[in-house]
């Protein structure tokens, strides 16, 4: 499928959406495209603009590789050149590693987008490498899963976009290859692409195409169909979480008795739906732990959890105390108990 079909097919698929009046009409009155001058998100501002949509380029310069200011103004002056506003962030990464760049980056999109919707070019090959990254890490369905088309639970929603999209999930890299190479655009290849350093380079560069190889070249695409399809299925189970949830919340605890008649897939989303603003990322483990709580309560201690992260409140407390979930009188509830 062409680049310019999917976006079309991607905007009839808005319009009857959920959420379609809204969000069509957001789309209609002009987008922000998260542009890295790579080809996904050089063809995904070529294809909006072609299927008549005003575009508002972000050009994020992370200045972690030499040379990152004329990649960016070069990204820049493309989207220019097709007939998009444009502009360059710069930012300031704090930390190593892919997290905190992202994070970075998506605030600065997220700034920029200032109430629009933010787009960004992820591809059917990025969700085959997101499952892949996945099953290595033995992560559970929602890691695997597919991303969301339409995400409105996002850190660039939180810095001022009014939504996330990302139209080309349908589509290859060799399609967006094609379509830049169709009207004549050259495009930067991140050097970090092709880096050994990265678990997600690694499984572009090495393990996919040995799958393609061994199993053949359509794997990384019925992979990514595999994960749109599981995506489904991890939605309606969340929604079933958040009813539940509803049910079983009583002021800050949640009721034990609700929660053991709910099998253990739709229990342990409500238990991540409850602390998903109380505490920090909870591992298996961790929820492995609080799950206990309920349906093998003997008596046990309470079941430490991270601290939330990026919230400087907290930095004090967190010296000293420890954040636990704790069973009282038949109920779950959020404690801090002195460090040891």
């Amino acid at each position: 499928m062409s680049v310019q079909s999917q976006i079309r097919a991607w905007l009839r698929e808005l319009e009857t959406g959920p959420e379609s009046a809204a969000c069509a009409e957001q789309v209609r009155a002009g987008v922000a495209v998260g542009l890295s001058g790579g080809a996904d998100s050089l063809a995904l501002v070529h294809g909006l603009l072609r299927c008549g949509v005003k575009v508002h380029a972000v050009v994020v310069d992370h200045q972690l590789q030499e040379g990152s200011a004329q990649v960016a103004r070069q990204a820049a002056d493309t989207a220019l050149s097709l007939g998009a506003t444009a502009e360059i962030r710069t930012v300031e990464v704090e930390g190593p590693g892919e997290g905190p760049a992202r994070q970075a980056r998506y605030e600065a999109l997220g700034a920029a987008a200032a109430g629009r919707p933010l787009l960004v070019a992820h591809t059917a090959d990025d969700d085959a490498e997101g499952m892949l990254i996945g099953l290595v890490r033995g992560s559970g369905a929602e890691a695997i899963a597919g991303m969301r088309s339409v995400h409105t639970d996002h850190a660039a929603v939180a810095a001022g976009a009014a939504w996330l999209g990302r139209p080309l999930l349908n589509c290859t890299r060799a399609e967006t290859e094609a379509e830049c190479r169709a009207a004549g655009l050259s495009w930067w290849e991140d050097p970090h692409n092709s880096s050994d350093a990265y678990l997600r380079s690694r499984i572009r560069t090495r393990v996919l195409p040995y799958l393609q190889n061994v199993l053949g070249e359509h794997i990384g695409a019925n992979m990514a169909r595999t994960a749109r399809m599981l995506r489904e299925d991890v939605e309606l189970l969340d929604e079933l979480a958040g009813r539940e949830l509803q049910a079983a919340e009583e002021g800050a605890s949640l009721n034990c008795t609700e929660l053991q008649q709910q099998p253990a897939a739709l229990r342990r989303r409500v238990l991540k739906q409850w602390l998903a603003d109380k505490a920090g990322p909870l591992t298996s483990a961790h929820l492995n732990a609080i799950d206990a709580l309920v349906i093998a309560w003997k008596g046990q201690g309470g079941a430490a959890v991270p601290w939330p992260q990026n919230q400087p409140a907290y930095t004090e407390q967190r010296r000293t105390h420890r954040l636990v979930v704790q069973r009282r009188y038949g109920y779950l509830q959020l404690a801090t108990v002195p460090r040891s």
